[in-house]
């Protein structure tokens, strides 16, 4: 049972229980059957209770096997599902006491499946769970007459309705109760960066209207890519996880106005990882995480961390990058004055194709509606 604690994924705890149940189920009815023959209080034979013992004994070798092979090397529960249709079916087999009805475990089977939140999984086991128990119908079937093989049909598909049903009322609910939890997370985050923003602002002598300023500046400049989809929380989290990861570097690098060493700028490259240390591997946040880890990519392969090139940065890195080099040269620093936005704009015009994307250059020219350089070919004039 120390697995089913310690894991929180939903599905092993499911996997887990099954196996774990029906060998308390085998074992406990094999106990109750040796006090009964022992009392003399049933008719059934010794060699009936060792059946059953068998039965409990390979029911936990089951269990054990599963636990530990099974569990812990693959994420997909179709082993799982599986081993517990073998199980089953080695079961309603072997049969020791003869129960006239032990097939029907494969009618309950679905309705356990569909537990899983898995299309596939259980239309894949619950399928031949509802063959199984059809073959066991046809195979009985000069014991039965044509309404009760009706009725067992009738069983089977009542079954699998009811899986169905259960598996799109668990989709539903599970989908508002996720989305409902990612969306109190992601205000608990924001407030917690929120927090951080006054020990910034004290720390690295900047305004936090970079926040806003920087959000509203990638919102627009991804307008005008249309199939790239991001959403605006995305946008507010990763303005607002940027500004926040300066929190990493000393103090002493924001007024240093020389040359970086080789130290100080590894330690300048570290609040790139800010997103993973905070959200590790939650994908709800990969676009942000992967946004700020690779915004100082340059599009000649020669950024930082991972020397990216071209298209293998990723667009909203890409608007991080130029948007963040646009209001650091025209925000006042310690060690300068502010550049203008025609001055600023034109250094970022000579580094397209060198730091960014000549059409990340173009847009981000209709974004700010600056005068374009002839630098950077095709440019419109000003929009507006």
């Amino acid at each position: 049972m120390e697995l089913r604690k310690r894991k929180g994924n939903h599905t092993e705890v499911l996997a887990d229980s099954m196996f774990y149940w029906l060998s308390v189920l085998v074992t406990a009815g094999a106990a109750m059957a040796v006090f009964l023959v022992s009392a003399g209080l049933v008719s059934s034979t010794w060699s009936n209770v060792i059946g059953l013992t068998i039965c409990g004994a390979v029911s936990w070798t089951v269990y054990f096997l599963h636990q530990r092979y099974v569990l812990p090397d693959t994420d997909s529960r179709h082993p799982s599902a599986f081993l517990g249709i073998a199980l089953l079916l080695f079961l309603c087999l072997y049969n020791p006491l003869e129960f006239t009805g032990i097939w029907n475990v494969f009618l309950i089977y679905p309705l356990y499946l569909s537990f899983f939140h898995e299309k596939w999984l259980l239309f894949t086991w619950g399928t031949i769970s509802g063959l199984v128990y059809l073959l066991s119908v046809v195979a009985g079937m000069e014991q039965h007459a044509l309404m009760d093989v009706f009725a067992h049909v009738t069983l089977a598909m009542g079954s699998v309705i009811c899986a169905w049903l259960g598996f799109f009322s668990l989709s539903k609910w599970v989908g508002g109760a996720k989305r409902e939890a990612d969306i109190k997370k992601r205000e608990y985050v924001m407030s917690l960066l929120n927090e951080l923003v006054p020990v910034v602002e004290r720390k690295t002598h900047t305004s936090s209207r970079e926040i806003e300023q920087m959000g509203r500046l990638i919102k627009r400049l991804l307008q005008e890519f249309p199939e790239e989809t991001v959403s605006d929380w995305e946008i507010n989290l990763l303005s607002l996880l940027h500004y926040v990861s300066r929190i990493k570097w000393p103090d002493y690098l924001f007024e240093k106005e020389g040359k970086l060493t080789t130290y100080e700028y590894q330690l300048i490259q570290e609040h790139c990882y800010m997103g993973t240390e905070l959200f590790k591997d939650d994908p709800s946040y990969q676009r942000v995480i992967t946004a700020l880890r690779h915004h100082h990519e340059r599009y000649d392969g020669t950024g930082y961390p991972a020397q990216l090139k071209e298209k293998e940065i990723p667009l909203l890195a890409q608007a991080l990058g130029i948007v963040e080099c646009f209001i650091a040269m025209t925000a006042v620093r310690a060690y300068r004055g502010p550049f203008t936005v025609e001055e600023a704009y034109e250094q970022i015009c000579l580094m397209a194709g060198t730091a960014y994307d000549e059409q990340i250059v173009q847009a981000f020219t209709r974004t700010v509606q600056i005068q374009a350089s002839k630098r950077v070919p095709d440019v419109p004039p000003m929009v507006g």
